[in-house]
Formats: C-alpha cells, structure tokens, sequence
C-alpha cells in the first residue's frame, strides 16, 4: 500500500471526549482548514457517563467534509490519513452489520467499580475507569452473545467505519486493561479466558504508524490510506518532536496531562504515573508515563457556567489579569479528584483564604495559579526522575491563556514555550500519518513543531517556591 498518487495533504481525524475537530495539513507543517463540532454526553445516573456511537461517527464525518471546505480542497487532495482519540471508551458493535449495540461508555464512567474490585482480587492490575473493568458490562447492557460483537475503544470504532479493518495501535491498547503486558504486545488470555471473552471480539493490534488501513471510497468518497492510529496525548507528543526518554509536554484541555517519554522500556516513575506506551512504529516501542490534573479547562467552565462568576472565559482571563497577586485566595481545582501525584480521586475542589478586601480578580487568578501548582506537583515528581529539557513544551485550548502560561513559567521557574498550533492533538496526528506515508520522518518532527510565544519566570526561586509552599499547606485538607 503506498501513497496515493493523487494527493499530498494530510487528514487529521481527532475525536476528544466533548468534541470532535478534523483538520487538514500541509507536508510543511501549515493547517489549511479546521471544523470542530461538540459531542454530547448522556449521564444516566451518578458516575454513569455515555455516547451514542452512531451519532459519534456522524459528527466525525460531518468534521472531515467541513475541514475539507474550509481548506476548499475535496479529499483527492488528501495523501494520508491520521486519527486520534480519547481514550479507553468501549464501543460494541454487531460483527455481521456493524451497527452498534450499546451505548459508549466514556472513559470517565464508574459503573466498573465492582469489577475492578473482582479482578484485583483475581491477581489482574487495571483501575476502575478501564475498559477491563467496563466490558463485560456493557455486554450485558447489549444483551447479545459476545461471539456475535466486536468491541474497540473510539479509535478502533472510527477506524472501523472509515475502512472495515478491525484494529487499534499500542497506545490505546495499553490502556485497556487487557493489553498482554508481559509479552509486549496481543492480549491476556488468562484475563481473556477469566472473564470468558472470545478473542474475536479484539481489535488487531497494528502500528502508530505506518500502512494501517485504506478508507472504503463509498464512506469518503475514495480509496485513501490511513497511515496513523494513536491516543490524542501520545499525538500531541508527536506534535512537539517528544518521544525520547525525557522529553516532555503539557496540554491544557478540559483535563490537563503532563507527559514525559521514558525511552523504550516502560517505567513507573510514581505509584500515581504509570507506564504507558506512547507509539509503536517501525519495530522501535516508546513509552511515556502522565500525570493528570483532572480538573483544568473544565474548572474554568464551572467558574464561568456553574458558579456563574464571570460571563465568559475570557472575561474570566481579564479578571485574572487585572490584579497583581491572589492575595492569600487559594484554588485547589479538583472538582472530580486529585489526579498525580495524589490519586485521592474522593478529593473535592477548595476556595480558601478569602477576606472583603477580595474579588472576583483575586479568585480568578486563584483558580489559575491552582493549576499552574498542581502542574509543578506533577512536574516535580518527572524532573527528579527523568532527563527533562530546561523548557517546557504546551499547548491545548487553555494554553491561550497568557496569565495561566505566566503563572505556569513563574511555578515551574522554566521557560514555557506555547505550540502555534493549540490543538496539537489533532496536529500530531496530520504529522504520524505523514511519517506513515513516508511524507517525512522523525528528524523532521522537531522542524514542523512552531511556537508562538515563550514565556520567562518574572519571579525568583525563592519567590516562587514560597508561594508554592503556602498553597500546599493551604490546600492540605
């Protein structure tokens, strides 16, 4: 399968958990064209969090035809496509029509609970928002026999209804709870067997990138190759050129992740960072370990939408922007737990420290700093670990936000250099599908990666490292 003939832009497909985009790519790098539609959620009940698939798919393909009409290009323009998504929801679908058979569970549902207690005690690893945890559920909610269905996390339903290959890559598979850890590749029969799952039911585990698939020409219009599969954090590694031991990012999106490659071996570098893969391409595995700051685009909503004090987020920003200091206002921002390098997922938000001579200024610049600290937490723990460089690459929605990247730089006391490109997960894929098509390689990830804005600590370590400390305490409840 080589490169089309016809074409030479690049397709990035990226599917997020409130959100789908596509976006259309030059061989140097430049985004011609962009659409981007919400996905919703259904919340059934308490920790119950669903999509319809079918609608998923939908919105997925209306995104492409509207990347492509930005761009004023039709998809024989296109050489090669990317996809990335979120990662570890569960589709199930019917083998013989492909028609779903249950709704998607999203990643951060908890109906899995109680399995993952069942495993545990069965001597298998996993975490209750894993679909290990999740699958023989929402077998049960289908109501079918399981030798009738395939199942796949987003990337291997998508994949599915662009070509009809049945397949998933490494750096969704590991994190499915059921990915062969010992053997480095393929899945556990033991686990397979425990939960009495037919192997059928599995996606072929392929490359990040390379020769993937082919898009059937009576879904797209044409026979494209589709040349990328991966997780949309490990893509956004791919959009910084990071995938040595040590290179690192950090995306600010509705959850924030910190990411940090180790190298081709797997490690756990905290009990609350584990080893997860990043790409495997070319017979060379990488691996990466993240830390997640569960609660960091999606805390701004809440200020603005939930607690209603601001209208916007950037009426948000100028508020923040508009005062010198927070006071003594802390923010810790974790609405749905404590991710790395806690892992107290019982942990609620907290506003402290308030007094009259405080406003909405005070607390908004608050919120920021609470993240820019539970970023240096994470941080912390990675720079003692491993060899990070002196900066620190970002981008995600929120890294728009000049007063976050500030307090960020002034946390970290690390120059934080933001991506031209903010949706990086979608960039990172558009360039593993132009390694895929052999368009360019790896070298070439580092020259395609451009930033806008550098921002420089304006305090000292003595400063900075006191206003941290003042916050841990204060948040220590």
């Amino acid at each position: 399968m080589g490169v089309s003939t016809h074409g030479h832009l690049l397709l990035a497909l990226d599917a997020g958990t409130t959100g789908a985009r596509a976006m259309l790519v030059d061989p140097a790098g430049a985004v011609l064209g962009v659409d981007k539609r919400p996905i919703a959620s259904r919340f059934p009940g308490p920790g119950l969090v669903e999509q319809d698939p079918a609608e998923v798919w939908m919105i997925c393909r209306a995104v492409i035809d509207g990347a492509l009409a930005a761009a004023g290009r039709s998809i024989a323009d296109i050489a090669a496509i990317g996809v990335t998504t979120q990662r570890a929801s569960i589709v199930l679908w019917d083998r013989a029509t492909g028609e779903p058979v249950a709704p998607m569970l999203v990643w951060s549902d908890l109906r899995g609970m109680d399995e993952y207690k069942r495993l545990r005690a069965a001597g298998f690893t996993g975490w209750p928002q894993v679909p290990s945890a999740k699958l023989p559920g929402a077998i049960a909610l289908s109501g079918r026999d399981p030798n009738d269905l395939q199942w796949g996390t987003l990337d291997s339903w998508l994949i599915y209804k662009l070509s009809g290959a049945h397949v998933t890559d490494a750096s969704a598979a590991w994190l499915t709870g059921y990915y062969d850890y010992a053997n480095g590749a393929g899945w556990d029969a033991a686990l397979l067997a425990h939960q009495r799952l037919p192997a059928s039911m599995f996606p072929a585990q392929v490359d990040s990138w390379g020769a993937i698939a082919e898009s059937d020409p009576a879904v797209l219009g044409a026979r494209v190759p589709i040349t990328a599969l991966i997780a949309d954090q490990e893509a956004a590694m791919v959009a910084h050129g990071a995938l040595g031991r040590g290179d690192w990012k950090a995306t600010y999106g509705t959850s924030g992740v910190l990411m940090a490659g180790t190298g081709d071996v797997p490690e756990t570098i905290h009990n609350s960072m584990p080893a997860e893969a990043l790409a495997f391409a070319g017979g060379k595995p990488r691996f990466c370990v993240e830390g997640m700051v569960i609660t960091t685009g999606s805390m701004i909503e809440w200020l603005c939408g939930g607690l209603g004090l601001f209208a916007s987020p950037p009426a948000m920003e100028a508020a923040a922007a508009s005062v010198a200091d927070a006071g003594k206002v802390v923010v810790r921002p974790s609405l749905a737990g404590m991710g790395a390098p806690h892992g107290k997922f019982e942990a609620r938000g907290l506003i402290a420290g308030l007094s009259f001579a405080d406003g909405p200024g005070q607390v908004a610049r608050a919120a920021l700093q609470g993240i820019a600290f539970r970023f240096r937490e994470i941080a912390d723990v990675m720079a003692a670990a491993l060899p990070v460089p002196e900066v620190l690459p970002v981008a995600g929605g929120l890294s728009a936000s000049d007063t976050l990247m500030q307090l960020q730089a002034d946390a970290l006391q690390r120059p934080v250099r933001r991506h031209a490109v903010r949706e990086a997960s979608a960039y990172g894929a558009a360039l593993a599908a132009g390694m895929g098509a052999g368009l360019f390689g790896e070298g070439d990830l580092k020259r395609l990666a451009r930033y806008d804005a550098e921002f420089l600590p304006k305090v000292g370590r003595d400063e900075a490292d006191a206003v941290f400390a003042r916050w841990r305490d204060a948040v220590a409840v």
